[in-house]
């Protein structure tokens, strides 16, 4: 059958050139959507890190100075930092609660985050930091490296880590040490000469699924007594506090009915909590107002565009082809040709024109690789990639010329015979 095909585009190599032409054109274009689309695709089903089933943050607000009701403490009081963990002790303290976590510019899917650098010898690494209490690991289901739950991880900070200490995240085990198990190891911050102790490493995290830069997490323990003696009362509303519910509990509005339930129990001082807002809202309105969610939607929008574009050509040009040739399909069926034999026929062809145009076409798309054309953030531009772009591309052409060839060559097969013999 293939051999036979073959003779045929031979033999009509002048008409068939064009069709050729076209589907190297556009098997090259649609391989680069391809590779973007599966790059895409490959990093926002990467694991993030962060577990965001029942958790939910807090918004801590303070009453403006202007406010009447605005209480004035002496300098150096120490009465802002007992309000502020009088709320937290409130949350904690509620039946739902399973546990509370505060941080400090720490929270995934915001835009706030700090950096910082880390050596080991002559190599160095930025890194994103991250103050935090040992409750936010089990806030938000952070697993150590070898497997540890968050709950045995979060055990064990609290005894563990200090000022001089830090949990890193697998990442920086692998870049640094080439291994994860790097426990009790010694690092140096930019600048310092005191090592710190390694005392845990969690698993690879990420700020969202678009991000790509903020992957190297390093934690240090956030100090509340500390932090009150370098900051000002107003600061503390820097400080972000979640936690998360016991399983079950969480319902489309349990933030709002938790708010109200404990209003009057949420105020302290000058602090009162303004919002309690579930954390997959926050995800939801981090991503819809994400540049990468804008861009991926204008490039979907554009493949799909270019999508049925391909498909209407192919469809055009394959129908053409089909009903241009109803006299030569008359006389097989004339001849003795079966129905299922015309519609294969036709349908090989295709798919055979396709494999032809595809090689040219791979070998531009490979020298485009070696150009370095390719974006490796996600995966190596290496063989296996290329061969699954490559797959994807030809076989969505397969289908779509398949498609395309299936109904004129089924129109075409149902010639009666005298029909047949008459365009003959």
């Amino acid at each position: 059958m293939v051999t036979h095909i073959l003779k045929l585009i031979k033999a009509q190599f002048r008409s068939n050139s064009w069709v050729l032409a076209e589907l190297l054109v556009v098997f090259v274009v649609l391989w680069f959507m391809a590779d973007y689309f599966l790059m895409q695709g490959i990093q926002m089903n990467r694991p993030i890190g962060f577990k965001l089933d029942n958790v939910y943050q807090a918004v801590v607000s303070i009453r403006p100075a202007e406010s009447p009701s605005f209480i004035r403490y002496e300098e150096g009081s120490e009465e802002p930092l007992h309000n502020f963990e009088r709320i937290i002790e409130r949350i904690e303290r509620h039946p739902d609660v399973e546990v509370v976590g505060v941080s400090y510019y720490s929270l995934p899917y915001t835009h706030s985050n700090m950096g910082d650098g880390i050596r080991r010898d002559s190599t160095h690494l930025d890194v994103r930091s991250m103050l935090v209490s040992p409750g936010y690991l089990r806030v938000f289901g952070i697993r150590s490296a070898t497997g540890e739950s968050s709950e045995e991880l979060g055990k064990k900070l609290p005894d563990m880590l200090n000022t001089t200490d830090m949990a890193i995240s697998a990442g920086i085990a692998e870049e640094l040490f080439g291994r994860t198990d790097v426990i009790g190891a010694e690092l140096y911050g930019y600048g310092d000469s005191i090592p710190r102790h390694v005392v845990a490493v969690t698993e690879q995290l990420r700020n969202d699924e678009y991000d790509l830069i903020h992957q190297n997490t390093l934690f240090t323990r956030l100090d509340l007594p500390l932090f009150q003696r370098k900051m000002g009362e107003s600061d503390f509303t820097r400080i972000q506090v979640t936690f998360r519910t016991r399983p079950g509990i969480s319902s489309p509005d349990y933030g709002q009915q938790f708010l109200k339930e404990m209003k009057r129990q949420l105020t302290a001082g000058n602090y009162w909590v303004s919002d309690v807002v579930s954390y997959r809202d926050i995800r939801a309105d981090f991503l819809a107002n994400s540049k990468e969610t804008n861009n991926r939607k204008l490039f979907s929008a554009l493949g799909v565009f270019f999508l049925v574009n391909v498909f209407l050509a192919v469809i055009g040009t394959f129908w053409f082809r089909v009903n241009r040739r109803r006299s030569e399909l008359g006389l097989r069926m004339a001849v003795g040709s079966t129905r299922s034999g015309i519609q294969t026929l036709m349908i090989g062809e295709g798919v055979v024109l396709l494999t032809l145009a595809a090689l040219p076409a791979l070998l531009v798309c490979a020298n485009l690789v070696w150009m370095d054309l390719l974006s490796a953030t996600v995966m190596p531009a290496g063989t296996l990639r290329f061969f699954v772009v490559s797959l994807i591309t030809w076989a969505t052409l397969a289908l779509t010329i398949i498609l395309a060839t299936w109904y004129p060559s089924r129109k075409a097969s149902h010639l009666e015979p005298a029909e047949a013999l008459h365009y003959e």
